[in-house]
């Protein structure tokens, strides 16, 4: 079951970049503007950690993936197995075809994965590089006209975001819920490890955006405002309280937080479901 399920959710992570892709180019013209590029030292250190981090991401999916769907074929082949994975074998298919068929199906499926959740990531990490930034510049805001500029660059942080979770809330929902749902991948060791580094990574990176996010209103407090007038304070004031709060990714129409703790409560239940499942046989 678990490959038929996966050759439907796989297209439809992808079908939902496309449907989106008017918001993707908004995405990638806020990325090559003027106001998203690092501008000093320190910004460029950040730009340059979390760009590499991003491309040893991919690497690492895009390896995972050629070694599951390169390994399963052979060692289904050195067992004697009809099919990479065990299912039910029509009486009217010869067994050699339903092989290649689902040998095919998953280098499909694999594609199809690898490249949403290669976009996904790195406009994850592309949104926690102009959060680290945005930080960095505030603590060397002095005047107004700085500020200013630090509110508008905060301001298309925030539309970029939303437009991220518009392109998240689809694919990546049907992708956390089956880390739930499906329990027979408790007994597919490799497409269940597959699962949890999807999980894991976005939830990862999704609790960096929200604690880079939480640090804006303390780079508030931390800049030159001791000796700023009157009104640069007032501003500093009311933009700190705006900031205040957690930019978050959220999935499932709002109901679930892409962050560390919804890893770890997606695997207590589904170890929870695993356990009730056992105790039944």
């Amino acid at each position: 079951m678990f490959i038929h399920t996966t050759a439907v959710t796989n297209p439809m992570m992808v079908v939902s970049i496309f449907l989106n892709i008017k918001r993707l180019h908004a995405m990638m013209r806020q990325l090559e503007s003027a106001a998203f590029q690092p501008k000093s030292q320190k910004e460029f250190l950040y730009v340059y950690k979390w760009k590499r981090s991003s491309y040893l991401i991919k690497k690492l999916f895009y390896g995972v993936n050629i070694f599951l769907v390169t390994i399963g074929p052979i060692l289904a082949m050195l067992q004697g197995k009809t099919a990479p994975i065990a299912t039910y074998i029509p009486p009217w298919i010869h067994w050699r075809i339903y092989f290649w068929f689902q040998s095919t199906v998953s280098v499909y499926n694999a594609t199809m994965a690898s490249i949403y959740v290669s976009v996904l990531t790195t406009l994850l990490i592309e949104a926690i590089i102009q959060v680290a930034c945005l930080k960095q510049r505030l603590l060397c805001t002095e005047d107004k006209n700085s500020l200013v500029e630090c509110i508008k660059r905060h301001l298309e942080i925030i539309v970029f975001i939303e437009r991220l979770q518009h392109i998240c809330k689809i694919g990546l929902s049907v992708v956390f819920i089956s880390g739930v749902t499906f329990i027979e991948l408790v007994f597919m060791i490799p497409y269940l490890s597959e699962m949890i580094m999807i999980i894991y990574i976005h939830c990862f990176y999704g609790s960096i955006l929200a604690s880079e996010s939480e640090e804006i209103a303390y780079s508030l407090f931390s800049s030159k405002w001791v000796s700023a007038d009157v009104s640069h304070k007032r501003n500093l004031a009311i933009f700190m309280i705006f900031s205040n709060k957690k930019i978050t990714i959220r999935l499932a129409g709002g109901m679930l937080t892409m962050t560390l703790p919804l890893f770890v409560q997606i695997i207590r239940t589904a170890y929870a479901y695993f356990n009730v499942l056992q105790s039944i046989d």
